[in-house]
């Protein structure tokens, strides 16, 4: 009876390593094909969020405004919705849309009669959040006693969609030329400008069209990426997006009912670029007060474009188009980029 040779210890340990060492170098490529798809993906949700600009453009001749003014009956402080709500019907969520009450509403959920919360807690809406990022896509916030006062059915707390991209109302320190007023209030969003394409509905200033692009729409960024943690002066990882907050993506800050005060309808999933908070920028927390886009004096809360892409990020340009963006770009470039009519050359970038 012949007898087989089978494996020896040595000859099954020899394969194995083999095997190993071909999925150790397989792997990074396998890594690498994985979020290049989900880098594809972000870029693309950035294209779509272009078309439902221009589409609204077309209807409206103007693109959103970070806000919009609230009717509110008897309560003091209202939130209206944000530029992506804005953009619903455009982005086959007109159901949605019309469900909601723009009359005292609050969509921050901190007061207000209408049920903005039965929307907000249960719709996800696709395209609004990059796969590469690994941030939360829900924030769960309580809802406030006011508003549980106001109506009935309201639950202690709801989970709120967020989103990583967000909208740019301009620069600050913008070149002489531009619009930019650095005297009013400055916060997490940065310092109130409005001389970029999604813009609050300040006292003097008019809504924003391709019209008003004098740099052209091809040099000019109207939404940036916000998808990766950052890290504050102690060194911890924090999530610094705009939407990371009261509302998620639904709010669009104050909406208060006097369009002559100069705060009507300021911020809400938008931030301005000040310098030097660059793409990816970190808080740099030995510069004093002042020389960095400091909050309540912490330079970690200016919520910044950044993402999880290596070495940048993407942006949304007034022309519909997509760019990458270096991290290591020219500030007075993306200061430039940021400000729609601020007249300076950015040639290359």
């Amino acid at each position: 009876m012949p007898r087989f040779r089978g494996f020896t210890l040595i000859e099954l340990l020899v394969v194995i390593a083999i095997i190993a060492v071909l999925i150790a170098l397989l792997l990074p490529a396998v890594q690498q094909a994985r979020e290049a798809a989900r880098r594809t993906q972000c870029r693309n949700n950035l294209k779509q969020l272009g078309l439902a600009m221009h589409n609204y453009h077309d209807q409206s001749n103007m693109f959103p405004m970070s806000t919009t003014r609230v009717t509110s009956s008897g309560q003091s402080t209202t939130t209206a919705a944000s530029w992506i709500v804005r953009l619903f019907p455009m982005m086959d969520q007109t159901a949605a849309y019309n469900s909601l009450a723009f009359t005292d509403n609050d969509f921050t959920m901190e007061r207000g009669k209408n049920r903005a919360w039965q929307t907000m807690s249960s719709l996800r809406v696709a395209g609004l959040n990059c796969p590469s990022s690994p941030l939360p896509q829900t924030r769960t916030q309580n809802t406030n006693t006011a508003t549980r006062g106001l109506t009935t059915g309201v639950p202690n707390s709801i989970a709120i969609q967020t989103t990583n991209y967000v909208g740019i109302a301009g620069a600050y320190d913008a070149p002489a030329g531009g619009t930019a007023n650095d005297t009013i209030w400055e916060g997490a969003h940065g310092r109130q400008v409005w001389n970029g394409l999604i813009n609050p509905p300040i006292k003097g200033f008019s809504t924003v069209g391709l019209q008003k692009v004098t740099d052209g729409s091809t040099n000019t960024v109207m939404v940036g990426e916000q998808g990766n943690f950052r890290k504050d002066c102690s060194g911890n990882p924090v999530d610094r997006r705009t939407s990371n907050s009261n509302g998620g993506l639904w709010a669009g800050g104050p909406g208060g009912e006097d369009p002559a005060d100069q705060y009507y309808g300021f911020w809400g999933n938008v931030t301005s670029f000040r310098a030097p908070a660059g793409i990816n920028y970190d808080a740099d927390c030995s510069n004093p007060f002042g020389t960095v886009p400091y909050w309540y004096g912490d330079p970690g809360y200016h919520h910044v474009f950044n993402s999880a892409h290596t070495g940048g990020a993407h942006f949304l340009f007034a022309d519909g188009s997509v760019r990458f963006l270096s991290q290591n770009m020219s500030q007075s470039i993306l200061n430039a980029l940021c400000n729609k009519n601020d007249n300076t050359p950015v040639g290359e970038f």
